[in-house]
């Protein structure tokens, strides 16, 4: 980690390693690089269509004939570089792999869903899918290969699978899917200059605290000609809440539901656990009223593909999406300092702040005076899952757990992708020291990895460990659109807690049995 607050830009971010696909190779995938959710994590960036890649054929290969396996993704598309990266390795799974070859298809993360259901629909499934959430509602129609009997045969799954892996793989005792291939997570991202000007000598320090932070908001709120604080308020990426909302906690304890997911129970709003009500309204409140306080007319619609242009053109100094991934900025600007940098750098990231007893005060939310808690995140999983469909073949079945576990384990396709291409959390736990071995990260990634160390359980996916068949409606609908809505002013963020609450049982009484 630079704890000095080392300066980053592209020019200096070193590739120690390289394996990247011939440029030619790009033109065979379908679709563009995406810039959606966290560069597509839930978001509606754009990409490919998806298309029905054909019929898959080799499906009842024998002998030595090769069997062919139809892989559909989204983060295949989500930049140039990885969309290269991803053909140029499925040759290499198929040269390592001599009675596989892959057919790669590919949709946006705002389409893969759609794309997806269409093709289960109509009897004509992939044999591999980064399905996401919607993968459980396949689990749940009996559409999904047994993946546990496969993991039984190795020794690395599901043990290795990060602890967000493990969390979104697992429903009610069973293993639906072989993990996320990769995670993510949420931080506190901050324009040094602007926050220098403000004052702030240390970030680490000075902006430890939701209360420190918010003071700091004020001075640049008042002083300077900037947006001190942008919420990405659109539903799709309100996954900047669902980090915050854990820094009210401590110890990893779900802000929203907890119990059996046949019987969960809802904290938002329960005034049956006052205290924890406190903290997690608290936090919707906080949410709301901090886009009304400093956030701009367009924060209700605001992607969080949108900052990096504005906080590198100096129009927004702070945003609670900040993530690992340095070629967003660098495809603004390659010139682009990430890291304090004497204060005079471009973007930095931060773990949220932790939430101190006299912030409810501050900003005048009765639940959150007198409480406490720690730095925490969100970390993307469950969209990433990848699962295995049981309406191919056998051979089909066989070649899709290779090929998934080629994409969780060789580090030909590992290293690259998660260190180079497209910056991330490997989604085996242990390919995280051999990725930070061979490359020398920028600011932000090597911050957002000593986060989710230092921080463990505090950093964790929002909706996996909730066990509930609804988990995606309950997530981007009855939470993130209820807060949206709140932050465009169609109720006030007082009543929003309750209003949540009461979509989300009524969600789970009639989705949930």
């Amino acid at each position: 980690m630079e704890s000095d607050g080392g300066e980053t830009t592209r020019r200096d971010f070193v590739k120690l390693t390289t394996g990247a696909a011939s440029a030619g190779a790009m033109g065979a995938l379908a679709g563009c690089g995406g810039n959606g959710g966290d560069g597509g994590d839930g978001g509606d960036g754009g990409g490919g269509d998806g298309g029905d890649g054909g019929d898959g054929g080799g499906g009842d290969g024998g002998g030595s004939e090769t069997v062919t396996v139809d892989f559909l993704s989204a983060n295949a598309v989500e930049n140039g570089d990885i969309q290269s990266h991803y053909q140029s390795s499925m040759e290499d799974f198929a040269s390592k792999n001599g009675s596989y070859q892959v057919n790669l298809q590919t949709a946006s993360y705002g389409d893969i869903q759609q794309s997806l259901s269409s093709r289960v629909q109509s009897g004509n499934p992939p044999a591999l899918a980064e399905s996401g959430g919607l993968g459980l509602q396949f689990f749940r129609n009996d559409q999904l290969a047994d993946h546990a009997s496969f993991m039984e045969g190795t020794d690395t799954l599901p043990d290795d699978l990060t602890a967000a892996g493990q969390q979104v793989a697992e429903f009610r005792g069973d293993y639906w899917a072989m993990g996320a291939m990769r995670n993510t997570n949420s931080n506190l991202g901050i324009r040094p200059k602007t926050f220098s000007q403000a004052g702030v000598e240390n970030p680490m320090e000075d902006l430890a605290t939701w209360s420190q932070f918010y003071e700091t908001l004020q001075t640049i709120d008042e002083e300077q000609d900037i947006i001190a604080y942008e919420e990405t308020g659109v539903p799709g990426d309100l996954e900047s809440y669902w980090g915050y909302a854990r820094t009210a906690y401590t110890g990893g304890t779900d802000p929203w539901m907890r119990g059996e997911g046949t019987d969960p129970t809802v904290v938002i709003a329960n005034e049956d656990m006052e205290e924890d009500r406190q903290k997690t309204d608290g936090m919707i409140k906080a949410c709301v009223n901090l886009a009304d306080e400093f956030s701009s007319a367009e924060a209700a619609q605001r992607g969080d593909e949108d900052i990096p242009a504005l906080m590198l053109s100096g129009r927004v100094a702070s945003f609670n999406y900040a993530l690992a991934t340095a070629n967003r900025w660098y495809s603004v600007s390659e010139d682009a300092q990430i890291g304090w940098n004497d204060g005079e750098g471009d973007f930095m990231l931060l773990p949220p702040p932790r939430l101190d007893e006299g912030f409810g005060d501050a900003i005048g939310i009765d639940d959150l005076s007198g409480h406490s808690g720690e730095h925490g995140g969100h970390v993307w999983g469950l969209e990433q899952c990848h699962t295995i469909f049981s309406e191919v073949s056998d051979q089909q079945q066989e070649g899709a757990f290779a090929l998934g576990r080629y994409l969780l384990e060789d580090n030909d396709f590992v290293l690259p992708a998660w260190g180079e291409y497209y910056e991330a959390i490997p989604g085996l736990a242990p390919k995280l020291d051999a990725l930070r071995n061979e490359y020398d990260l920028p600011q932000n990634f090597e911050q957002s990895l000593t986060n989710q160390v230092e921080y463990g359980s505090q950093y964790s996916n929002t909706g996996g460990p909730w066990d509930v068949w609804p988990t995606d409606p309950i997530r981007w609908t009855d939470i993130n659109e209820t807060i949206s809505q709140a932050i465009a002013g169609q109720h006030s963020a007082e009543e929003t807690p309750s209003v949540v609450r009461e979509r989300v049982l009524t969600r789970l009484e009639e989705e949930n049995n």
